[in-house]
Protein backbone atom coordinates (compact mmCIF):
# COMPACT_ATOMS: atom_id res chain seq x y z
CA UNK A 1 0.00 0.00 0.00
CA UNK A 2 1.35 3.41 -0.81
CA UNK A 3 2.12 5.52 2.53
CA UNK A 4 -0.22 8.34 1.02
CA UNK A 5 -3.29 5.79 0.85
CA UNK A 6 -3.62 5.45 4.33
CA UNK A 7 -5.04 8.92 4.92
CA UNK A 8 -5.58 10.23 8.70
CA UNK A 9 -3.62 7.13 9.56
CA UNK A 10 -0.11 8.64 8.53
CA UNK A 11 1.59 10.41 10.89
CA UNK A 12 -0.05 14.07 11.98
CA UNK A 13 2.36 16.63 10.15
CA UNK A 14 2.39 14.62 7.23
CA UNK A 15 -1.33 14.17 6.61
CA UNK A 16 -1.40 18.08 7.52
CA UNK A 17 0.83 19.31 4.90
CA UNK A 18 -0.58 16.98 2.20
CA UNK A 19 -3.53 18.35 3.06
CA UNK A 20 -3.07 21.77 3.46
CA UNK A 21 -0.31 22.58 0.66
CA UNK A 22 1.15 19.82 -1.42
CA UNK A 23 -2.47 19.36 -3.18
CA UNK A 24 -2.10 22.13 -4.36
CA UNK A 25 1.42 22.49 -5.21
CA UNK A 26 1.01 18.64 -7.19
CA UNK A 27 -2.67 18.57 -7.79
CA UNK A 28 -1.81 14.46 -8.78
CA UNK A 29 -2.34 14.25 -5.19
CA UNK A 30 -5.66 15.55 -5.04
CA UNK A 31 -6.83 11.83 -5.71
CA UNK A 32 -5.04 10.43 -2.34
CA UNK A 33 -7.55 13.01 0.38
CA UNK A 34 -11.20 13.73 0.19
CA UNK A 35 -12.74 15.95 -2.66
CA UNK A 36 -13.96 18.84 -1.81
CA UNK A 37 -17.42 20.23 -1.62
CA UNK A 38 -18.81 23.06 -4.22
CA UNK A 39 -18.27 26.51 -3.72
CA UNK A 40 -22.11 27.00 -2.72
CA UNK A 41 -21.82 24.63 0.29
CA UNK A 42 -18.43 25.15 1.32
CA UNK A 43 -19.91 29.27 1.64
CA UNK A 44 -22.76 28.19 3.01
CA UNK A 45 -21.26 26.27 6.48
CA UNK A 46 -17.71 28.60 5.97
CA UNK A 47 -18.18 31.67 4.16
CA UNK A 48 -15.19 30.20 2.47
CA UNK A 49 -15.12 30.30 -1.23
CA UNK A 50 -12.25 28.16 -2.46
CA UNK A 51 -10.61 25.01 -1.86
CA UNK A 52 -6.92 26.35 0.21
CA UNK A 53 -8.83 28.35 2.13
CA UNK A 54 -11.29 25.26 3.23
CA UNK A 55 -8.59 22.53 3.51
CA UNK A 56 -6.51 25.34 5.67
CA UNK A 57 -9.48 25.03 8.02
CA UNK A 58 -9.62 21.35 8.33
CA UNK A 59 -6.50 21.14 9.09
CA UNK A 60 -5.77 23.34 11.61
CA UNK A 61 -9.53 22.07 13.90
CA UNK A 62 -7.85 18.32 13.18
CA UNK A 63 -4.83 19.91 14.59
CA UNK A 64 -6.18 21.56 17.18
CA UNK A 65 -8.85 18.79 18.28
CA UNK A 66 -5.42 16.05 17.90
CA UNK A 67 -3.93 18.36 20.53
CA UNK A 68 -6.87 18.38 22.78
CA UNK A 69 -7.21 14.47 22.83
CA UNK A 70 -5.49 12.31 24.86
CA UNK A 71 -5.20 9.60 21.72
CA UNK A 72 -5.26 10.22 17.87
CA UNK A 73 -8.42 10.64 16.53
CA UNK A 74 -7.54 7.69 14.07
CA UNK A 75 -7.84 5.42 16.80
CA UNK A 76 -11.18 6.24 18.26
CA UNK A 77 -13.23 3.24 17.13
CA UNK A 78 -16.40 5.09 16.49
CA UNK A 79 -17.20 9.14 16.05
CA UNK A 80 -19.84 11.46 15.70
CA UNK A 81 -19.03 14.81 13.76
CA UNK A 82 -22.13 16.39 14.92
CA UNK A 83 -23.51 19.30 12.77
CA UNK A 84 -20.86 18.15 10.45
CA UNK A 85 -21.91 20.40 7.56
CA UNK A 86 -20.30 19.54 3.88
CA UNK A 87 -17.30 17.79 5.78
CA UNK A 88 -14.81 20.66 6.66
CA UNK A 89 -13.42 18.36 9.01
CA UNK A 90 -14.90 15.04 8.28
CA UNK A 91 -12.33 15.21 4.97
CA UNK A 92 -9.82 14.44 7.06
CA UNK A 93 -11.03 11.23 8.22
CA UNK A 94 -10.34 9.80 5.12
CA UNK A 95 -8.54 6.32 5.52
CA UNK A 96 -10.04 5.88 9.45
CA UNK A 97 -10.70 2.37 10.17
CA UNK A 98 -13.64 2.91 12.54
CA UNK A 99 -17.14 3.84 12.45
CA UNK A 100 -17.64 7.57 11.51
CA UNK A 101 -20.64 9.32 11.49
CA UNK A 102 -22.28 12.85 10.55
CA UNK A 103 -25.50 14.54 11.06
CA UNK A 104 -26.59 17.84 10.14
CA UNK A 105 -30.00 19.79 9.60
CA UNK A 106 -29.31 20.86 5.86
CA UNK A 107 -29.89 18.15 3.42
CA UNK A 108 -27.81 19.33 0.52
CA UNK A 109 -25.04 18.68 2.60
CA UNK A 110 -25.78 15.23 4.14
CA UNK A 111 -26.54 14.42 0.41
CA UNK A 112 -22.98 15.62 -0.86
CA UNK A 113 -20.91 13.30 2.26
CA UNK A 114 -22.78 10.38 1.23
CA UNK A 115 -22.06 10.63 -2.42
CA UNK A 116 -18.34 11.80 -1.88
CA UNK A 117 -17.08 10.82 1.40
CA UNK A 118 -17.26 6.93 1.62
CA UNK A 119 -15.63 6.21 4.84
CA UNK A 120 -18.55 8.09 6.27
CA UNK A 121 -22.31 8.15 6.80
CA UNK A 122 -24.29 11.17 7.66
CA UNK A 123 -28.03 11.54 8.56
CA UNK A 124 -30.15 14.25 7.87
CA UNK A 125 -30.80 16.01 12.22
CA UNK A 126 -33.58 18.70 13.27
CA UNK A 127 -33.11 21.50 15.16
CA UNK A 128 -34.58 19.59 18.12
CA UNK A 129 -33.82 16.32 19.53
CA UNK A 130 -33.29 13.36 19.06
CA UNK A 131 -30.77 12.46 16.58
CA UNK A 132 -30.90 9.34 14.99
CA UNK A 133 -28.22 7.18 17.06
CA UNK A 134 -28.27 4.85 19.85
CA UNK A 135 -27.65 5.17 23.38
CA UNK A 136 -23.88 4.86 24.02
CA UNK A 137 -22.96 4.30 19.96
CA UNK A 138 -20.05 6.67 19.75
CA UNK A 139 -16.51 6.73 21.79
CA UNK A 140 -15.83 10.55 20.46
CA UNK A 141 -18.15 13.32 19.32
CA UNK A 142 -17.29 16.43 17.50
CA UNK A 143 -19.50 19.35 17.64
CA UNK A 144 -17.49 22.37 15.95
CA UNK A 145 -19.45 25.93 15.67
CA UNK A 146 -22.64 24.37 17.00
CA UNK A 147 -23.11 25.32 20.50
CA UNK A 148 -21.08 28.60 19.54
CA UNK A 149 -24.86 29.77 17.98
CA UNK A 150 -27.43 27.99 20.47
CA UNK A 151 -30.88 29.52 23.14
CA UNK A 152 -29.64 28.08 26.89
CA UNK A 153 -32.75 26.00 26.23
CA UNK A 154 -31.19 24.01 23.21
CA UNK A 155 -27.91 23.71 24.32
CA UNK A 156 -29.59 21.38 27.29
CA UNK A 157 -31.51 19.40 25.21
CA UNK A 158 -28.42 18.91 23.05
CA UNK A 159 -26.41 18.04 25.93
CA UNK A 160 -28.61 15.95 27.10
CA UNK A 161 -28.63 14.09 24.18
CA UNK A 162 -24.94 14.33 22.85
CA UNK A 163 -25.07 12.30 26.88
CA UNK A 164 -27.38 9.88 25.39
CA UNK A 165 -25.44 8.97 22.47
CA UNK A 166 -21.83 8.93 23.85
CA UNK A 167 -20.12 5.79 25.41
CA UNK A 168 -19.66 5.93 29.58
CA UNK A 169 -15.91 5.73 28.82
CA UNK A 170 -16.34 8.53 25.67
CA UNK A 171 -15.01 11.99 25.13
CA UNK A 172 -16.47 14.31 23.73
CA UNK A 173 -15.17 17.49 22.09
CA UNK A 174 -17.20 20.75 21.97
CA UNK A 175 -16.68 24.34 20.56
CA UNK A 176 -17.89 27.55 22.44
CA UNK A 177 -17.54 31.14 22.39
CA UNK A 178 -15.88 31.63 25.31
CA UNK A 179 -13.74 35.08 27.07
CA UNK A 180 -11.46 34.61 24.12
CA UNK A 181 -13.46 35.02 21.33
CA UNK A 182 -15.72 37.62 23.14
CA UNK A 183 -12.52 39.72 23.99
CA UNK A 184 -11.90 39.89 19.63
CA UNK A 185 -15.25 40.45 19.49
CA UNK A 186 -14.87 43.77 21.38
CA UNK A 187 -11.07 44.46 19.35
CA UNK A 188 -11.02 43.62 16.59
CA UNK A 189 -13.91 45.40 14.17
CA UNK A 190 -13.25 42.58 11.31
CA UNK A 191 -14.57 39.89 14.07
CA UNK A 192 -17.17 42.00 15.04
CA UNK A 193 -18.47 42.65 11.58
CA UNK A 194 -17.91 38.88 11.06
CA UNK A 195 -20.24 37.82 13.51
CA UNK A 196 -23.01 40.39 12.75
CA UNK A 197 -24.93 41.07 15.74
CA UNK A 198 -27.51 43.67 16.76
CA UNK A 199 -25.50 46.44 18.64
CA UNK A 200 -28.24 46.98 21.49
CA UNK A 201 -28.46 42.78 21.81
CA UNK A 202 -25.07 42.20 22.36
CA UNK A 203 -24.47 44.84 25.23
CA UNK A 204 -26.98 42.76 26.63
CA UNK A 205 -24.87 39.70 25.90
CA UNK A 206 -21.91 41.48 27.33
CA UNK A 207 -23.71 42.01 30.48
CA UNK A 208 -24.81 38.82 31.06
CA UNK A 209 -21.63 37.42 30.36
CA UNK A 210 -19.99 39.56 33.17
CA UNK A 211 -22.60 37.97 35.39
CA UNK A 212 -21.33 34.23 34.85
CA UNK A 213 -24.52 33.94 32.47
CA UNK A 214 -25.35 32.11 29.25
CA UNK A 215 -25.56 35.00 26.63
CA UNK A 216 -26.95 34.90 23.84
CA UNK A 217 -27.77 37.16 20.31
CA UNK A 218 -30.72 36.15 18.32
CA UNK A 219 -30.19 36.72 14.82
CA UNK A 220 -32.81 37.42 11.78
CA UNK A 221 -31.16 34.51 9.41
CA UNK A 222 -32.79 31.54 7.23
CA UNK A 223 -32.74 29.34 10.30
CA UNK A 224 -34.45 32.02 13.25
CA UNK A 225 -38.37 30.91 12.80
CA UNK A 226 -39.73 32.37 16.20
CA UNK A 227 -38.45 35.00 19.00
CA UNK A 228 -38.54 34.81 22.49
CA UNK A 229 -39.61 38.35 24.24
CA UNK A 230 -40.23 39.60 20.93
CA UNK A 231 -40.22 43.75 20.71
CA UNK A 232 -43.45 45.01 19.12
CA UNK A 233 -42.38 45.00 15.21
CA UNK A 234 -39.87 42.74 15.12
CA UNK A 235 -41.91 39.60 13.42
CA UNK A 236 -43.17 41.81 10.91
CA UNK A 237 -39.71 43.09 9.61
CA UNK A 238 -38.67 39.69 9.67
CA UNK A 239 -41.86 38.72 7.31
CA UNK A 240 -41.23 41.29 4.84
CA UNK A 241 -37.85 40.43 4.34
CA UNK A 242 -38.36 37.37 2.50
CA UNK A 243 -36.42 35.35 3.66
CA UNK A 244 -36.43 31.93 2.74
CA UNK A 245 -36.33 29.83 5.78
CA UNK A 246 -34.29 26.53 6.13
CA UNK A 247 -36.28 25.14 9.12
CA UNK A 248 -40.48 25.04 9.34
CA UNK A 249 -40.32 24.57 13.17
CA UNK A 250 -39.90 26.86 16.34
CA UNK A 251 -36.30 27.51 16.26
CA UNK A 252 -34.30 30.94 17.55
CA UNK A 253 -30.75 31.21 15.79
CA UNK A 254 -27.87 33.48 16.79
CA UNK A 255 -24.51 33.93 18.57
CA UNK A 256 -23.81 32.52 22.00
CA UNK A 257 -21.13 33.16 24.43
CA UNK A 258 -20.48 31.45 27.23
CA UNK A 259 -18.30 31.79 30.08
CA UNK A 260 -15.88 29.02 31.70
CA UNK A 261 -17.21 29.38 35.29
CA UNK A 262 -21.10 28.80 33.95
CA UNK A 263 -19.52 25.91 31.82
CA UNK A 264 -18.20 24.32 34.51
CA UNK A 265 -21.05 24.11 36.53
CA UNK A 266 -24.07 24.01 34.19
CA UNK A 267 -22.36 21.51 32.02
CA UNK A 268 -21.19 19.82 35.06
CA UNK A 269 -25.07 18.59 35.38
CA UNK A 270 -24.31 16.09 32.49
CA UNK A 271 -20.20 16.13 32.34
CA UNK A 272 -17.03 16.15 33.57
CA UNK A 273 -14.83 18.59 32.26
CA UNK A 274 -11.59 16.31 31.19
CA UNK A 275 -9.59 20.06 29.35
CA UNK A 276 -10.62 23.60 28.38
CA UNK A 277 -7.85 24.91 25.53
CA UNK A 278 -8.73 28.72 25.57
CA UNK A 279 -8.95 29.89 22.09
CA UNK A 280 -8.51 26.28 20.93
CA UNK A 281 -8.99 27.16 17.28
CA UNK A 282 -7.54 30.20 15.50
CA UNK A 283 -7.23 31.83 18.78
CA UNK A 284 -11.03 32.31 18.61
CA UNK A 285 -13.63 29.33 19.76
CA UNK A 286 -12.60 27.26 22.84
CA UNK A 287 -12.39 23.48 22.76
CA UNK A 288 -13.80 21.75 25.55
CA UNK A 289 -13.18 17.96 26.72
CA UNK A 290 -15.51 16.36 28.07
CA UNK A 291 -16.42 12.59 29.77
CA UNK A 292 -19.58 11.70 30.31
CA UNK A 293 -21.03 11.42 34.12
CA UNK A 294 -22.61 8.21 34.58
Amino acid sequence: MNQLDVGCKMPLEEWMDLNRNQIFTNPELKKVVSPFPPVELMANVSGLQNERDFAAHGTDIFRALTAASSKPLSEFSSILDFGCGCGRLARMFKGHSGHIAGCDIDARHVDWINNNLDFMEAKLSKVTPPIPYEENEFEAIISISIFTHLTEKSQDHFLSELHRVCASDGRLFLTVHGKRALERALSEPTILAMLSMDPQRFKRAQQEFAENRHAFVLQFGHLTTVYENESEGEHDKIIESGETKMVQEPFEYGITFIPEAYLRTHWGKWFDIVDYRHGGIHDFQDIVVLRPKN
